[in-house]
């Protein structure tokens, strides 16, 4: 019900709104004061690919207001980013209560952000969003940027921007890139794209405390994380108990596994196949596992969120990749290695191929 009214309000709000507005390209692009980027998706990775772009920002205007609005989801992952002022919660539960629209509550959450800002972008990648769009539109700002049309399908709000970037790619392009692209009339770029989680001291040291626990005497410490949120992402659990049985023999190394919400069934099928004992990290909050794993010598995991989260805090990550294309969506630095299943099959990669690169990337950490 909640959703079918949601669905019916965009409706009707965009027909309306597309009679009576009109956006223009201003004459010459203002250097801003205040800047929102706009990326309320729910997936943990699609966020963590933005970062390049707010860094580019920074750099770019390092006088001026960055901001970033983002779900519930992916705002604690953002939090205390060096890159940004703040982080702007859009939660549509605040405005939508059982199956009934809460109009205070929508005016009030739109007077805290109109006239805050004069430059607003709304990245897209894999696709486009009426609610971001309406979002920039709702701010006031003098230049908002977004998509025109993605893939050759054109935005129907496109008309919420004065800037509407075409956005085509005819070859794989990572979705870091992809963030960059709807910025570009400002000319933006930067050399670094790799990911980013800001932790603060008082996380790290929890982390460092956690971790040492589990390192023990151990000369390195190995974290796994089995699961994903979708079947096909998932590495068989009989391959992961094999490898971490391998790994931990090969280097000596005390090794743990990270679950999700969603990652009890199969990691606790891993660890039941274990020859040994291995501690299972769960039950705690997406900052807490990060500063674990940000002690971790080496991380092997699925395509998921964690393995986002893993690189993006600097930790030496093996990725483990089914149908999706790992050109687009591995994460970026030189301590990454990524595998892909023949064919889009995850459960066609060999524990030799993963053992191989990790062991490659153990020696290097340690050299």
């Amino acid at each position: 019900m909640g959703r079918t009214l949601e669905r019916a309000f965009k409706r009707s709000v965009a027909s309306i709104l597309k009679l009576l507005f009109r956006s223009y390209p201003p004459k010459t692009l203002p250097v801003p004061r205040g800047i929102l980027v706009i990326r309320q998706h729910n997936q943990l990775g699609d966020m963590l690919c933005v970062v390049p772009l707010l860094r580019a920002l920074r750099s770019r205007y390092p006088a001026a207001r960055l901001d970033l609005m983002a779900s519930p989801v992916n705002q604690e992952v953002m939090l205390n980013s060096r890159y940004l002022d703040r982080v702007v919660l859009y939660d549509k539960r605040d405005f939508l209560r059982n199956g009934r629209i809460r109009p205070l509550a929508l005016y009030r959450y739109i007077r805290s952000i109109r006239g805050v800002y004069d430059l607003v972008l709304v990245p897209g990648t894999v696709s486009t969003s009426f609610t971001s769009d309406f979002l920039a539109f709702l701010t006031g700002a003098r230049l908002r940027i977004g998509v025109g049309s993605l893939a050759g399908h054109p935005n129907s709000s496109s008309y919420f921007f004065n800037i509407a970037e075409d956005l085509d790619w005819h070859s794989p392009r990572h979705q870091t890139l992809r963030n960059l692209d709807v910025a570009r009339s400002l000319g933006l770029d930067t050399p670094d794209c790799s990911h980013e989680m800001t932790l603060t001291a008082g996380e790290i040291e929890k982390g460092r405390e956690i971790a040492l626990g589990i390192r023990g005497t151990k000369r390195l410490l190995i974290g796994f994380h089995p699961g994903a949120g979708k079947v096909p992402n998932r590495w068989p659990a009989e391959s992961f108990a094999e490898l971490i049985d391998r790994l931990s023999g090969h280097s000596g190394g005390a090794a743990f596994l990270t679950s999700g919400p969603m990652d009890e069934e199969v990691v606790t099928t891993t660890a039941k196949q274990l020859k040994g004992l291995v501690q299972i990290i769960g039950n705690q909050s997406i900052r807490t596992i990060a500063s674990i794993i940000k002690e971790a010598d080496l991380f092997v995991s699925n395509d998921t969120g964690v393995m986002h989260i893993a690189a993006a805090v600097g930790t030496p990550v093996v990725a483990l990749f089914g149908p999706t294309d790992p050109l687009q969506w591995a994460p970026i630095g030189p301590m990454i290695r990524y595998i892909q299943g023949e064919g889009g099959d995850i459960g066609k990669i060999s524990v030799d191929a993963v053992f191989k690169a990790a062991t490659g990337l153990i020696r290097k950490v340690s050299a």
